[in-house]
């Protein structure tokens, strides 16, 4: 398995967390564990070698090469698979609030689904399909989706610094900047701040400060940090240990204990280091 990373051009850097493209010569095996946990982005997904089965919510997708896929935001695990042959997807990860701007589609449409992009903007989605299946190199199919999204931009573009500021905030706080606090700092009500989410992210802000809050914890396991160094530290993060330990279920699919011994997830150790 390889992922390689892979620069943003100029106009897009400020709404795209990371461009990826991963390259394997046997695939997602089923008995491997290739976890993808929520980290409140958005992704734009294009398989060019196999099909990719992913799992989430207990529910299959299947994304066959030659199509665009997007994912909405969720607040819970993905497992991926294939079959057990070369494999190759490129992947864009847009940032929380990165994906609304280019698309100009609410979130909260898209939010905990897989859609092929032709569902959402068809004759966009057909151009970058033709000039993609055309291309047999991939670093010239990396720079068509660039130049494809980046149009998009160009015809869209529409920003909420509200939005941007709360999640900049969020984040930096690793999740832990209470929902109230937002408000007061930035003088809309919870509700007002709930709806503007949801359209620009497909989250509400508790929801994706629950996402952060739990990232700091996965790049943590990601450094193969000893767990017995972090624990009590990270329980003063949830209410007990009980919340923590059905946070944390929900957002890798395992009881804390089981991912930490049993559960490689080296797919979810690169991107979480990246």
């Amino acid at each position: 398995m390889k992922i390689t990373f892979v620069e943003c051009n100029s106009q897009l850097k400020p709404y795209i967390e990371s461009i990826w493209v991963f390259e394997s010569p046997f695939g997602f095996p089923a008995g491997d564990s290739s976890i993808a946990a929520p980290n409140g982005c958005p992704k734009l997904i294009i398989p060019y070698q196999n099909s990719l089965i992913s799992t989430a919510n207990g529910t299959s997708s299947e994304s066959h090469p030659g199509k665009l896929y997007f994912v909405g935001n969720q607040d819970s695990s993905t497992q991926l698979h294939s079959t057990d042959q070369a494999t190759g997807f490129i992947a864009i990860e847009f940032s929380p609030t990165g994906a609304f701007p280019i698309f100009g589609i609410s979130m909260a449409e898209t939010a905990g689904g897989l859609w092929e992009t032709e569902q959402l903007l068809e004759s966009w989605s057909q151009k970058a399909r033709d000039a993609l299946v055309n291309e047999p190199r991939v670093d010239r199919k990396v720079q068509i989706v660039q130049q494809a999204l980046t149009r998009l931009l160009q015809r869209n573009g529409v920003r909420n610094r509200v939005v941007e500021h709360c999640v900049r905030r969020l984040r930096s706080s690793n999740g832990l900047l209470s929902i109230h606090g937002l408000s007061q700092d930035t003088g809309y009500s919870r509700r007002h701040l709930d709806n503007l989410f949801r359209q620009h992210i497909g989250l509400s802000p508790k929801t994706l400060a629950g996402i952060f809050r739990f990232q700091q914890y996965h790049r943590l396991w990601a450094e193969q940090q000893p767990y017995e160094s972090i624990r009590d530290a990270l329980y003063q993060h949830y209410y007990d240990e009980s919340h923590f330990y059905k946070e944390f279920k929900k957002m890798t699919g395992y009881a804390p204990a089981h991912y930490r011994r049993h559960v490689t997830n080296e797919f979810g150790r690169i991107l979480t280091l990246r």
